[in-house]
């Protein structure tokens, strides 16, 4: 086990950049959680902070105290596609961390809708939202699905490796809880303005995701949202299917599939080529668009936050 942690501590770029700091800054993360149970409050991207729970296990919400973002080619690509008077839906908001960056992107006269529907984490996630007085942010406490009720939810030490209930056997260190649930078409109405990007990442259940919002997905290019989303074939499994289900469907209403590359550019993504790997992927209709967005760089991820 040591060998291991070992082994994906080499790999982070904050310790491949300064081994000293990274190790320094473990140890305070590690310290304040030993004498208090508050969040950690930490800076994120351009002046922006952000509340970090104690939890069981030191996961991503710690790497965006390491690293700057818990995953920086994400943080990268909503800094370059988002502009002041976009809307962004979050799905599986965390505690917060693109919902803030995103916020800050869109400005005032944008919005950012955030889903998180685990009761331990939505306050954290309400938190951070005032803390950092955004008042451009639309919060639910809700899970996001193919349907409009409510539905199991298992919750792990881990709180980014919680969703509703897979079915394959839970593990055994999670806890099932009721939650209030909907679905995008459900919740997208016509008094809403047009949603920019969608952002998903709810450890397998991305399919059902996108089943409940198949009127948005049936919008001409120059109104459809693009998404990114989590493409995991492991944790698909746990729910019972495959990879190429979800990418037909998106298929079907007329969405093509990229992986980001960093620094603006996109690239092809080949399913055959990578059958187990996890990537963040990115789907819309008009790829020349797509390309004009990312072009630009933002101010809100600079280099001192962000590497890839």
């Amino acid at each position: 086990m040591f060998f291991k942690r070992l082994k994906v501590l080499l790999k982070r770029p904050d310790f491949q950049q300064n081994p000293v700091k990274a190790l320094l800054k473990r140890f305070v993360l590690r310290f304040w959680w030993f004498v208090t149970n508050q969040p950690y409050v930490a800076p994120l991207g351009e002046n922006l902070k952000i509340g970090i729970p104690k939890t069981r296990k030191a996961g991503s919400s710690a790497l965006i105290y390491y690293q700057g973002f818990s995953e920086l080619d994400t943080a990268e690509f909503i800094c370059r596609f988002l502009e002041p008077g976009m809307v962004l839906v979050d799905v599986g908001a965390h505690i917060g961390e693109f919902t803030l960056l995103a916020a800050q992107a869109v400005g005032v006269t944008g919005q950012v809708h955030a889903f998180e529907p685990q009761p331990n984490l939505f306050p954290v996630l309400s938190e951070n939202v005032q803390m950092n007085g955004l008042s451009n942010v639309i919060l639910n406490c809700s899970a996001v699905s193919d349907h409009v009720g409510d539905i199991e939810f298992e919750i792990c030490d881990e709180p980014t490796l919680s969703s509703i209930r897979k079915h394959t056997t839970s593990a055994l260190d999670s806890k099932l809880v009721r939650v209030a649930c909907t679905s995008l078409d459900t919740y997208w109405t016509q008094e809403h303005p047009k949603i920019d990007l969608i952002k998903v990442d709810v450890e397998g259940a991305e399919k059902f995701v996108f089943e409940g919002a198949k009127r948005l997905l049936s919008l001409p290019a120059t109104e459809a949202p693009t998404w990114l989303f989590e493409y995991v074939p492991a944790n698909y499994a746990c729910f019972d299917y495959q990879p190429s289900e979800l990418l037909e469907l998106l298929k079907h209403y007329g969405y093509e599939v990229w992986l980001y590359c960093g620094a603006g550019q996109i690239g092809d993504f080949d399913p055959d080529s990578h059958p187990s790997a996890m990537f963040n992927l990115i789907a819309a209709k008009d790829k020349n668009y797509l390309l004009s967005q990312i072009k630009h760089t933002s101010s809100a991820a600079t280099p001192n936050h962000v590497s890839v």
